[in-house]
Parts: structure tokens; sequence; C-alpha cells
């Protein structure tokens, strides 16, 4: 799977995900937000709210960076609710297209509305 049909997959069909994967995205947003921040209470709130976890489990998950993490989560997530993700993709050159709901081919300019 490539990178961009595992970014789609993650960004539009996230409820899918399940909790341990979606503590990892949030853990991974929450510590780029952070990067250029180094105030301790904002990062005590991250962490009191869940956004930032010490868990694990849900470490390891992110431990060959968030690129691998998006792909193997996009697998799981075609392996176990095949039925819910939608491809959309362009009628005429059959590539993906930005969004579930989009009618304009990002790549050839098609246009599908109708």
């Amino acid at each position: 799977m490539d990178k961009e049909t595992a970014e789609y997959i993650v960004t539009y069909f996230f409820s899918l995900l399940p909790e341990k994967e979606k503590l990892a995205w949030r853990h991974h947003s929450s510590i780029l937000k952070l990067e250029d921040n180094d105030s301790p209470k904002l990062l005590e709130m991250y962490k009191r709210k869940g956004w930032i976890t010490d868990k694990q489990e849900v470490l390891d998950l992110l431990k060959l960076g968030y690129d691998d993490f998006e792909i193997n989560t996009a697998k799981k997530i075609i392996e176990e609710y095949p039925d819910k993700v939608f491809f959309n993709t362009c009628p005429k050159c059959k590539k993906l297209a930005r969004t579930p709901n989009a009618k304009q081919c990002r790549f050839c300019g098609f246009d599908w509305h109708k």
C-alpha cells in the first residue's frame, strides 16, 4: 500500500481505527504541535487530557515512524472493514481522488459532477 492511499484511509475512515491506534494518532499529532513549545504546563495539560500517552503498547505502534504506523493502520482497517472503506477513484484515469466526496480529479482534471 502506498502512502497516499494509507493517508486517505486513516484520514477519512478515522472512526474505524481501533482505540489504541486512535490514541497513537492523537499522541503523534500532539507531539508535533508541541515541538516548538517547551511549556511544561502545556505538556502537562496534553497529558491530563489524554492527548499524549506514556503507554508503551501505544508508543510501540509509532516506534518505526509515523509513515509505517499509518500504512499498518490502513492495512488493518482494510482487513477488518473492507465493506466500509470507499475508494473514490476518477472514472477517467482511475487515480484516487482527494476525498471520498470529490467530483473532480486532481490529476487529470476530469469532472464528474452531475
